[in-house]
């Protein structure tokens, strides 16, 4: 009875010390916990004495067994120390206290070994040295039991390639991990493994951007402690298992960016500990009916849910209107239809973003209905809102960004909307483009960050006072000029006022524009030369002012912008000889584009300098002189297509707003591509350029559209023409082309559109699978052609030459002799004749007795 009440007392004193310590740990690094330790040295003591321990030093007796420190006898020469002295300098025990093994050496090898698996870890983490493991960068320990609880080698973010990791077996031998974090690994394709599943501690598993791939495994389902879940950005495939509905206490789902097929799991629905769900850019299909019934019944305290990019369809389910805490909500660009009404929304009380855009949906509330919810952001582009201005929306006193854009909608903006844009200054981003407005632009006030009414009826002139970040009132009615203002916005970096009626001169004030990359004001009717402000423009990066009414030369001032990438001066009336320095200092170009103006000259040899260019347009000038053999030089058309890069600015909340929109005159057609890697080009048509076609120019073995039509080229096609795999278009039609047509012609197998007419080649088209495909239109013009689709049929080749070409050769020298035969003979019978009839007279009797008689014959 005694011994028991001992016991009992032990008991309680061993759970006093291991409250104290417990505590104490929290709050101390390693080297205060040994001190604490030490100053429970004697109870420590006791427990030792009553109780076996292990080869850890873990008491194995009794229910305390597994939260004892880890009391090594090698820990007790140090306590004297601490002690005898409470106010001992701890630093003054660095080294008796540094060789200290204060991990576990099972875990510690562990992580060695998983760490040499991701080599992508050594260009974030520092190496790891010394024996003390929980010190380790990336690992975190349980203060009391030494067990490593967080491992994190995420890697992000990845600013170079990722080399090819391998997920270490002996990793899931870590069963305390809580934390397990391999983000932005390389793991090049592998299968998630099934044994995450046997790490049933986890609470965080962060597996972002990793290139797993294959399917989810279900033993997932065995982390019934797992918090949190991230697998976005991987190669996922086949459908999200049901055994997800066995993490109950999941409250963050991350599965966005994957390849995820199927529906919705019901038992996810079934989580009602969930508070966001990312599920997009999958192509997860089927109803939502189910799942969002599922939450609603368990009163889900849900507040994100992204199912954008997918292919979900059917309706939207009123009980949407039942998760009372949502907050932010996203069906963007899936298949769903109907009609929503207040009744989903009845509820909402707590949403902020509302984004039903790129679907078949439309909201129909009465004309009195208020919303529960006052939102910050409603995107509804390309709904089916319209032909009416969505009334419901005046009682949105809150929101910053709308976007209503491409639904239908028609006529002028309401009273109630126009006012309370002229007198706000909430708004961040605005986007009412792609309808029917009418009317004049709102004369706001503030500076917002996307301003975007393209594509309207819009009329009258741009407000002094309206200026954005991103300014775009493009294809409008828009007239006047440009107002001076512009240039005073700080603030602006997009200036879109393409396709308009703006007439007078730029105004040349761009000096305190230093933020502005793109400007386009093409397709209007701007005069006057080009500013020379444009130079204080350094982050220019496209420039576009054709098809207007511009004059005189292009400014030296540009070759300051030294970002810009794309030119597009096409369709005006400057003139002058194209400047050498584009190619020495706009190295960045890749777009230059100068047709149907009035430039002179020869083209500028540095022009082959430039790196990047990929689309040269000189077509309809007056330029003169031979193409040099250096104008081969582009190094952008010297590689496959597949290795350019396209140029993008940034997502614009809205829509992505690219700089390298480009139209090519190309295939007889107005071709607009709005990536630059899709397209290399060159046209020099329609100017005064003579002499060969350098051969060196078939080295440009990306190039997709040649056009040298219209000129005075003379001499041959070049041979190894049929090199330029990637041609679509070949136009060398209206020069003065001589010989044969180069027989690997035939080898280019992308190309459409073939034009040789009018030129003075010779011999048999060569035959070939692509070549069948074009008529005589691509050859007609050059009468010593023959073969399909020729009328003019080839004979046997003889000696090289065929007998169709060697026929016309002989056919010229037989008309030649003809006619020198037929002059000699009716020359010499002639004179003949009549010398007989004048020496003999009987003769002469005979010949005028015959012309008598067939005179009174005919008479």
């Amino acid at each position: 009875m005694q011994e028991d009440k001992t016991t009992s007392q032990l008991h309680t004193r061993i759970k006093d010390i291991l409250n104290r310590l417990y505590t104490i740990g929290h709050q101390m690094k390693n080297r205060d916990l040994i001190k604490a330790i030490c100053i429970y040295k004697s109870e420590v003591n006791i427990i030792v004495s009553n109780y076996r321990l292990d080869d850890q030093g873990i008491v194995v007796r009794d229910f305390y067994s597994l939260q004892i420190l880890r009391a090594k006898t090698d820990l007790w020469p140090l306590c004297s120390l601490f002690i005898t002295s409470d106010n001992m300098d701890f630093q003054s025990l660095g080294t008796q206290v540094s060789h200290l093994r204060l991990c576990i050496e099972k875990e510690r090898e562990v992580l060695l070994g998983v760490r040499a698996g991701v080599p992508d870890a050594d260009k974030q983490l520092p190496p790891w040295r010394g024996h003390d493991c929980c010190s380790w960068e990336g690992v975190g320990c349980n203060n009391i039991t030494g067990y490593v609880v967080t491992l994190d080698l995420s890697v992000c973010p990845v600013t170079e390639p990722r080399a090819p990791a391998k997920l270490h077996s002996s990793l899931f031998d870590l069963k305390h991990l809580h934390e397990l974090d391999l983000s932005c690994n390389n793991f090049h394709g592998a299968p998630l493994p099934g044994l995450i599943g046997s790490l049933t501690m986890l609470k965080y598993l962060h597996l972002y951007s990793t290139a797993f791939s294959g399917k989810i495994p279900h033993q997932l389902g065995n982390l019934s402690n797992l918090l949190s879940l991230d697998l976005s950005h991987n190669y996922i495939r086949e459908e999200i298992p049901e055994s997800i509905g066995n993490l109950k206490n999941l409250q963050f789902l991350y599965m966005s960016n994957n390849k995820i097929v199927g529906a919705i799991p019901g038992a996810l629905g079934s989580l009602c500990n969930l508070s966001r769900i990312t599920l997009s850019h999958n192509r997860i299909t089927g109803e939502l009916v189910d799942f969002f019934e599922q939450l609603s019944r368990c009163k889900s305290r849900l507040t994100f849910i992204d199912l954008c990019s997918n292919q979900l369809n059917g309706s939207v389910p009123t009980s949407l209107g039942k998760l009372y805490a949502l907050e932010y909500l996203t069906l963007f660009s899936n298949y769903f239809v109907g009609v929503l009404t207040d009744a989903h929304f009845v509820n909402l009380t707590s949403l902020d973003v509302l984004d039903l855009s790129q679907n078949n949906l439309s909201v129909e509330v009465s004309e009195d209905w208020l919303p529960p919810f006052q939102a910050s952001g409603i995107y509804m582009f390309s709904c089916n809102s319209g032909p009416r201005f969505p009334s419901w929306l005046r009682n949105q006193t809150k929101f910053q960004s709308l976007d209503i854009s491409n639904n239908g909608i028609s006529g002028a903006l309401p009273d109630w909307f126009r006012l309370s844009l002229e007198g706000s200054r909430k708004y961040i981003a605005l986007n009412l483009g792609y309808n029917n407005f009418e009317g004049l632009l709102p004369n706001i006030q503030f500076q917002p960050t996307v301003f975007d009414l393209s594509h309207n009826s819009f009329s009258g002139s741009i407000p002094e006072s309206l200026a954005a970040q991103f300014f775009i009132v493009s294809h409008n009615k828009l007239n006047g000029s440009v107002p001076f203002s512009i240039c005073a916005a700080k603030i602006m970096e997009t200036v879109d006022f393409a396709n308009n009626d703006l007439s007078g001169a730029l105004p040349d004030c761009w000096d305190n524009s230093s933020r502005l990359s793109l400007i386009d004001i093409s397709n209007n009717k701007l005069s006057g030369g080009i500013p020379k402000t444009f130079k204080f423009l350094a982050m220019l990066v496209s420039l576009r002012l054709s098809n207007n009414s511009l004059s005189g030369t292009i400014p030296s001032a540009l070759q300051h912008c030294k970002k810009i990438k794309v030119i597009d001066f096409s369709g005006n009336h400057l003139s002058g000889a194209i400047p050498s320095w584009i190619g020495r200092r706009l190295l960045s170009l890749r777009v230059l584009s100068l047709r149907s103006n009035k430039f002179t000259g020869a083209i500028p040899l540095r022009l082959s300098l430039i790196p990047s260019l990929q689309v040269l347009d000189l077509a309809h000038n007056l330029l003169s002189g031979p193409l040099p053999p250096y104008f081969a030089n582009f190094s952008s058309r010297n590689h496959d297509l597949a290795k350019l890069n396209g140029l993008h600015l940034e997502n614009i909340i809205f829509k992505i707003f690219n700089e390298d929109n480009i139209i090519l005159i190309a295939k007889d057609l107005t071709l607009h591509f709005t990536s630059l890697a899709l397209v290399t080009s060159i046209d020099l048509s329609n100017n005064n350029l003579s002499g060969p076609i350098p051969r060196e120019l078939t080295n440009l073995r990306g190039l997709h559209f040649l056009n040298l039509s219209s000129n005075h080229f003379s001499g041959n096609i070049p041979e190894n023409i049929g090199f330029m795999s990637q041609l679509e278009s070949l136009d060398l039609s209206k020069n003065q082309l001589s010989g044969r047509i180069p027989s690997n012609i035939s080898a280019l197998n992308f190309l459409s559109v073939l034009n040789l007419s009018y030129n003075n080649l010779v011999g048999e088209v060569p035959a070939g699978s692509q070549l069948r495909t074009f008529t005589n239109w691509s050859y007609i013009g050059n009468p010593k052609l023959c073969g399909e689709p020729l009328q003019n049929k080839c004979l046997v080749i003889d000696n090289g030459v065929t007998k169709e070409e060697g026929m016309h050769e002989d056919d010229e020298y037989e008309r030649i002799w003809y006619l020198i035969g037929f002059t000699l003979g009716f020359v010499f019978g002639f004179w003949g004749f009549m010398a007989t009839v004048m020496i003999k007279k009987s003769t002469r009797i005979k010949c005028l007795l015959l012309i008598d008689r067939i005179c009174v014959y005919f008479a």
